[in-house]
């Protein structure tokens, strides 16, 4: 028998466990099935950003922690911008309540607290500076976003926010903000995390160490996860072949992708990015052999998304004026990722953080230039006297 080592899209991890529900049949089901698609899409876009400069080899992303933001940003969008999230988060055929329909869907993502494997939490932190408007406040509140008013150049700002995306990381994050915002407006957080067993978990008795084929290079050595035969959501099609790994909560999976001939770059895997869906999938028998891993990935994904047809919207003075009597310009969209598969399940986490800047707003201010002559008075305010007065009116003999 032909040795078929899972050379996994990386894509697929993240996005399975962040992002994506798997119903019994393979196909997503209830209020998910819209975003599906849709989220898997925009990972495979945002994975393949790095290709412009030198691609890291093992990148993933969260498109759910990232749709999760961008949906408490429509909250103080004007039409444009708005219309610019839906593009960008490939929802452009959604009601045009879409994304306050996905809050919902995302409401774990936002609100905190569950039971289940997955959390999450949804904050905005405006600088009073940024003149927030309180109507904004209490819209991001009723979506179950933290929303606080709160000095972004301070220190213990940051520290309180790093502090937030640890604990609800479970640690595996430490922070997204590397400094104070000196002209910060505003911040979008969202922190999400998640953890599981497999409904049935690989013996670590039967893991061994095996050939890995990257694309493009020699094999190395790694340890290679090895199943018994069992029923499991499968698709094949040319020469791809996925399955989705059932979690033992229901509707989460590991959906994977590979191919079964060479090796293949990510762009290869353009064609199948949509069945990290789930769309499609039928039971069959099948073993399963799957390297043990860890991944720390992160970046800024605005190029990304400005590539998509976000930057016009998004430079827009008044892109943001339902937050703010002062003009927003997104400056950051970091995101941090962190997942290890072993044979007992998974553990992920994901944090992104949206940042702006605060832009002049109104007329451009006054110049005093003084290159004429002019008056002057060293005035006591405690007192109210003047202590000197005078007038200057050639400096150059003023010595």
């Amino acid at each position: 028998m032909r040795r078929r080592s899972l050379a996994m899209g990386v894509a697929a991890a993240l996005m399975a466990v962040t992002g994506c529900a798997f119903a019994q049949q393979g196909a997503p089901a209830g209020p998910a099935a819209r975003w599906s698609e849709a989220s898997a899409r925009l990972g495979f876009d945002l994975l393949g950003q790095p290709a412009k400069a030198k691609a890291p080899p093992n990148p993933a992303v969260s498109p759910a922690s990232l749709a999760a933001a961008l949906s408490l940003l429509d909250i103080g969008a004007d039409a444009p911008f708005r219309q610019a999230l839906r593009t960008v988060l490939r929802l452009d055929d959604a009601p045009s309540d879409g994304l306050a329909a996905l809050r919902g869907t995302l409401a774990p993502l936002l609100a905190g607290g569950g039971s289940g494997p997955l959390s999450g939490v949804g904050a905005v932190y405006f600088d009073p500076k940024s003149e927030p408007l309180p109507a904004a406040i209490e819209l991001l509140r009723k979506a179950g976003a933290q929303a606080e008013v709160k000095d972004l150049s301070d220190p213990a700002t940051v520290a309180a926010i790093n502090a937030l995306v640890k604990d609800r990381t479970g640690g595996l994050i430490p922070g997204i903000l590397d400094a104070p915002l000196t002209k910060g407006g505003l911040v979008v957080l969202d922190a999400l995390h998640f953890k599981d067993d497999w409904q049935t978990a690989f013996d670590p008795s039967r893991t061994t160490r095996t050939d890995f084929h990257p694309a493009g290079g020699r094999p190395v050595k790694v340890a290679m996860m090895q199943g018994r035969e069992e029923a499991l959501p499968v698709r094949r099609e040319g020469r791809f072949l996925a399955v989705a790994l059932p979690y033992r909560t229901k509707d989460y999976s590991l959906i994977l992708i590979t191919t079964t001939d060479g090796p293949a770059r990510l762009a290869d895997f353009a064609p199948v990015a949509g069945w990290l869906s789930g769309e499609g999938f039928a039971d069959k028998y099948v073993t399963v052999a799957l390297p043990r891993f860890t991944i720390r990935a992160g970046g800024d994904l605005l190029a990304g998304l400005d590539d998509r047809g976000l930057k016009p919207a998004r430079l827009s003075p008044t892109a943001l004026s339902g937050f703010s009597s002062r003009p927003q310009a997104i400056d950051r969209i970091v995101q941090k990722v962190v997942i290890a598969v072993d044979e007992k399940g998974t553990e992920a986490a994901a944090a992104t953080a949206i940042t702006t800047t605060r832009s002049i707003a109104g007329p451009p201010p006054l110049a005093f230039v003084a290159d004429k002559p002019f008056l002057f008075a060293l005035h006591d305010a405690a007192s109210g006297q003047t202590l000197i007065e005078g007038y200057v009116g050639d400096p150059s003999k003023a010595k």
